[in-house]
């Protein structure tokens, strides 16, 4: 009887490791980034690249009203999903200027969903185009002075 069991567990073993491998609906072994994501985000290099170029671009901090107060990127705009009503009110005037031209979200760091967040109801709400999302650590961007 044990001889049995050892051998039915070992044939679903295999069968499970055959499948887990060779199954066209196999899940992915490793964390696999959505292609969305990839478009409209920035690396702290690309977003360098796109200051120098001179277009015109607006920062949004993604953050809580304390962390935005505590420091900020130069000439940011608080705009966060806890205050989204007031503060888009607030800035309206700023996000239609920047219509037509490069917005960057960020928060703290690539592993924070709020930019992204962010991001998103900036471009389907408002069909703000294009609208980025920073990569990386803010306080990276030195050059365009921290608040």
């Amino acid at each position: 009887m044990i001889r049995e069991a050892v051998i039915i567990l070992a044939a679903a073993s295999l069968a499970t490791l055959i499948s887990a491998f060779f199954h066209p609906k196999r899940p992915a072994w490793h964390r696999v980034e959505d292609p969305s994501d990839i478009q409209w985000s920035l690396t702290v290099e690309q977003a360098k690249k796109l200051i120098r170029s001179g277009e015109p671009v607006l920062w949004i901090d993604a953050r809580s009203r304390r962390e935005f107060e505590k420091g900020h990127l130069a000439d940011a705009i608080l705009l966060n999903t806890d205050e989204w009503g007031d503060l888009m009110y607030q800035h309206q005037n700023r996000l239609q200027k920047a219509m037509g031209h490069p917005i960057i979200v960020y928060c703290d760091g690539s592993g924070c969903q709020k930019s992204k967040e962010i991001a998103e109801r900036l471009r389907e709400l408002l069909g703000l185009d294009p609208v980025f999302v920073l990569k990386g650590k803010w306080r990276k961007l030195g050059a365009v002075a921290v608040k």
